[in-house]
């Protein structure tokens, strides 16, 4: 594919993420907890997060249908940054209904489930791998969740100051 091509692509891929984020009618959120929390309401069906030990050969997160919520599995020994990347690009998976089109590898089934058998665990969760198409786009939506993420620490405090020196920004602006 031309660089060209490529660039279109992934455009059009940011027009539809957009536009499914825009369905969503998403607000900010203090961390990627809350958004995952808010995420869980609206679709009435819970993501829940789950940090586990990974080695640089794992993957670096992995998304789990489960009967009644979604299970988001992160490397607990990256940075927070990093952490919430890897939720955000799941999450991306989730909110696009992706279902994959190949298997869990024995590794990643034996990391999840230690003690059962990595054929069993595929049986169970019937996960797959996504293709390219499909990381790109959980890649470009959680880019897109990352900018409803407004630490609370990062809003500045509202005085009465900051009221006035606000709306004469706004006249002069």
């Amino acid at each position: 594919m031309s660089s060209e091509a490529r660039h279109e692509s992934l455009m059009r891929l940011r027009e539809a993420g957009v536009r499914l984020i825009a369905d969503l009618g998403l607000s900010t959120y203090p961390d990627v907890d809350a958004l995952c929390h808010h995420l869980g309401e609206l679709r009435e069906r819970p993501i829940v997060l789950m940090p586990v030990k990974l080695r640089a050969s794992d993957p670096c997160g992995m998304w789990i249908v489960a009967r009644n919520e979604d299970l988001v599995f992160y490397d607990k020994d990256t940075t927070r940054a990093h952490q919430e990347h890897i939720i955000m690009h799941e999450v991306g998976h989730i909110i696009s209904c992706h279902r994959g089109s190949g298997m869990l590898d024995d590794a990643s089934a034996r990391l999840l489930f230690p003690s059962l058998d990595p054929a069993l665990v595929r049986d169970m969760l019937m996960r797959a791998t996504y293709d390219d198409v499909q990381e790109q786009e959980a890649e470009v939506i959680a880019y897109l969740l990352s900018q409803h993420i407004v630490p609370e620490s990062a809003v500045p405090e509202r005085t009465p100051e900051s009221s006035t020196l606000d709306q004469i920004a706004r006249l002069l602006g």
